[in-house]
């Protein structure tokens, strides 16, 4: 007889889904179904999100809990045009298919905002979400309010505020597949007269989703844990002050990395050999490098990521007659420190060593008016400061497989590159302080028309070094300084680019190898947008809207290189990238049940601010694209009974490199651009192309059930299907990076008793185990120094089945 091989936990699955079918819904009591209002601040004031003219898309804390959402990340599944991947050594965020590059030196296109305090840094948002009231993704330059670089949009976060009776919560689950655990406490409620608290709490354990056959172990585990405290406190009858201190921590060991695509060298002496076939049978590396599919198992030696962040908030809100002042003063302290095997295999070949460190503090102070006059306005000034300093090095130990390998080609020279290592040190010291306003004219009961303004003055100080040396930071020997192999061949720096770095001769001896440039800038912008508003009726809005957004030049952190090319992106400065961008929108309620936001816009971008990785262990940087992106976006929500939630939202973009002409090459494409005039093209024309990560359709249905079970129980499901075209997964555009259509399927069941205090669930994410890839590269010096192709990839999490119970009190 067989023994029966289903899994516990899809039997438990299976056996939930049975109940749930055999519940009727006409046990649900029969009153017409109205739709509960969602407040949103996504125009500085808590209004309906049906009264607001911006296309805004709001997730509830409600439906953060539902879905099991653990972080900004997992937000892309319920919102259409909006997208997080993590690179390998960046994380990217997309709204409408513009996004920041892979530089630590440049200000975020997509601005996060957490209780009107501004994240400043990309590796922030992977911080896991605690105790939230709702996220807001606003598509669209929102430069007025929001301002600071948010041309794309913005994630506007609101945490839980204090409450003024008792109550908390306490939630643990168990995740079966990959063995995580998340546990989390809330406590909040009066501590005085007029003084209100809440502490939450929160821990996660993950022990991996993908084996690492060289270290015979799952990756990436995960350990989080964040705790945030506020004080509310009614200092008088116009004035309430609200204080909040969060610390938090998250660790990763390892990465959800795999190498893919291999093809043979077609020259060379390696003709005829894979990537994985080279670093084995001519290298003697381990046999676990061979891992060379799309399977879950990958190879490194080891890879880790430690993070720690804080902020600290005050809030003060002042009623001044019918005005109201506000007043936001916050810190923000976020640093990382990582190890990166870069060659994402697990031979001997480089690694990467990364430190950031990144304190800001900022001031705001906010002045509106009443509504409901003729006129009505806000009005507001923004002060920050902060300090950002940035470490990383390209290490070349000793046993590295780049030793033989270069002495193939020059006899003795690879043995020159072992044990070297190029440190490379950043710093940019920024201050910006702007004005804002914006004025409504309700021209009558029905047309408004917005006029609003940003004037912004960015200074920003930077400098960088990069020097050659030893791997355990002493200076290299005379053999090893004049040998241009070490900076050539191992680093990636162009023997081209050495007069610009330095005397040729003695550049690395004078300076102890180090290339000092520095620069500052100073700027000032003004941002406009107009917004004509109509409520045909009581059921209905349109709205047009103009508005021009910029987001900050800087300087360039990353790159090898100086100025080798005329016009190539590899300078230590890059300017302001610009936007202009036209909408008309409308929202529309159709009787109590059902809702219903429309959005068309035009955007045309100029001065792209670019980074892409050159294939050997460079990135290129600058202004060096033009683009449009035009799209339609809906959502919506309809009750059709009181049992019965249905939401969703969908998206279509059309997006264009109306001029690029000098981006990065992948493996396998002729160059097609001579930008130096010397008759051989360096680079490619993607002038035509979509942009990475832009998928032409996006979209998400929610099905959300409630019934009532005998006299006090409550059984609650729900039901959320993601959908996304194809799209290319590559900076450069690679055609075997294209990660095709998919349809992701996830649930909740859960039983709980009907007042709400406590809930029993199970959740099932990606229940098709869709294999899906974020994001992709050419692993690094495949080609370039084997003349091999192969790429690396990174892969989402497979299918996930959770067991969830909730009390509240």
């Amino acid at each position: 007889m067989k023994a029966s091989t289903t899994h516990p936990m899809r039997a438990l699955v299976g056996a939930t889904l049975a109940t749930v079918l055999l519940v009727q819904p006409a046990t649900a009591q029969d009153s017409e179904p109205v739709l509960e209002e969602i407040i949103v601040t996504a125009a500085y004031r808590e209004q309906g999100l049906m009264d607001v003219p911006v296309s805004v898309s709001a997730v509830t804390g409600e439906m953060i809990l539902d879905t099991g959402i653990q972080k900004a990340e997992d937000v892309q599944f319920l919102v259409p045009n909006f997208s997080i991947t993590e690179t390998g050594i960046a994380t990217n965020v997309f709204i409408r298919g513009i996004g920041s590059g892979i530089n630590q030196g440049f200000e975020q296109s997509v601005g996060t905002y957490i209780d009107g305090i501004y994240y400043g840094r990309a590796q922030m948002i992977r911080a896991p979400f605690l105790d939230l009231e709702r996220v807001e993704v606003l598509r669209g330059p929102q430069s007025i309010l929001f301002g600071k670089n948010s041309v794309a949009g913005a994630l506007n976060i609101s945490t839980a505020s204090p409450t003024d009776i008792f109550e908390g919560n306490f939630l643990i689950s168990n995740e079966f597949e990959h063995n995580e655990t998340i546990i989390e406490g809330v406590l909040s409620g009066p501590l005085a007269d007029g003084l209100r608290g809440r502490v939450a709490a929160r821990m996660r354990n993950l022990d991996g989703y993908m084996s690492n056959a060289t270290l015979n172990r799952d990756e990436p585990e995960r350990e989080d844990w964040s705790v945030r405290a506020q004080l509310e406190w009614d200092v008088s009858d116009t004035l309430m002050a609200t204080l909040k201190a969060e610390v938090g921590e998250f660790d990763v060991t390892g990465r959800h990395i795999e190498i893919i695509n291999e093809l043979p060298a077609a020259a060379g002496p390696f003709t005829g050999l894979q990537y994985n076939q080279i670093l084995q049978a001519v290298f003697g590396a381990d046999p676990s490098v061979g891992n060379i599919v799309q399977d879950e198992i990958r190879s490194s030696n080891g890879d880790f990521s430690n993070n720690e962040t804080s902020t600290f908030a005050l809030t003060l809100d002042w009623a001044l007659g019918d005005y109201e002042l506000k007043s936001i003063t916050g810190y923000t302290d976020f640093e990382y420190d990582e190890f990166c095997d870069c060659d994402f295999t697990g031979a001997s070949v480089f690694g990467a060593a990364l430190q950031e460190k990144y304190e800001q503090f900022s001031q705001e102070f906010r002045l509106s008016s009443p509504l409901g006059e003729t006129f009505d306005w806000i009005a507001g000034v923004y002060y920050q400061t902060s300090d950002h300093e940035y470490f990383d090095q390209i290490i070349v130990p000793t046993d590295s497989i780049l030793v033989p390998a270069i002495n193939l080609s020059s006899p003795g020279a690879g043995d020159l590159v072992a044990g070297t290592q190029a440190a490379r040190e950043a710093n940019v010291d920024n201050d910006v302080i702007s004005g804002f306003a914006q004025f409504n004219w309700n021209m009558s009961d029905t047309w408004t028309l917005q006029v609003g303004g940003r004037v912004t003055n960015d200074q920003r100080d930077g400098d960088r070094n990069l020097v050659i040396l030893a791997e355990d930071f002493s200076a290299l020997p005379a053999a090893q300084v004049a040998a241009p192999v070490v900076y050539a061949n191992a680093f990636a720096i162009s023997s081209a680019n050495l007069a610009a770095l330095g005397p040729t001769g003695d550049f690395f001896i004078a300076a102890l190898g180090s290339h000092p440039v520095d620069g500052s800038r100073d700027e000032t912008k003004f941002s406009p947008e107009v917004k004509l508003v109509w409520n045909a009726s009581d059921d209905a809005m349109l709205y047009g809207s103009f508005a021009r957004g910029f987001k900050s030049g800087s300087f360039d952190f990353r790159a090898n290189n100086r100025n080798f090319y005329p016009d190539m992106p590899t300078s230590f400065e890059f300017d302001d990238e610009e936007n202009t961008n036209w909408e008309l929108g409308g929202k529309f309620s159709l009787g109590d049940t059902a809702e219903l936001n429309v959005a068309v816009f035009f955007t045309d971008f100029e001065e792209l601010q670019i980074s892409i990785f050159d294939g050997v262990l460079g990135f290129n940087v600058g202004n060096a694209a033009k683009a449009e992106v035009v799209g339609l976006e809906l959502d919506g929500r309809w009750a059709p009974a009181e049992w019965l939630m249905i939401s969703g939202g969908l998206a279509w973009t059309d997006f264009e490199f109306t001029d690029f002409q000098n981006g990065q090459c992948y493996f396998g494409r002729a160059p097609d651009i001579d930008l130096d005039g010397d008759g051989t093209p360096e680079l490619c024309d993607y002038t035509g192309e979509s942009n990475q990560l832009v998928s032409d359709v996006q979209g998400n249905l929610n099905f959300d059930f409630v019934w009532p079970v005998g006299t006090d129980l409550e059984l609650r499901a729900l039901y959320n299907l993601f959908y996304t075209s194809e799209y290319d997964a590559s900076a450069t555009f690679d055609p075997k990076l294209v990660q095709k259509g998919y349809s992701m399927h996830n649930i909740r069941v859960g039983l709980g008793a009907e007042s709400g205090r406590w809930e029993v669930a199970i959740l099932g994410r990606n229940l098709s185990d869709e294999k899906v890839l974020q994001f992709g590269g050419d692993t690094p010096l495949a080609g370039s120094t084997f003349g091999a192709g192969s790429n690396y990839a990174f892969y989402g999490r497979g299918r996930q089945v959770t067991l969830q119970a909730l009390l509240r009190f």
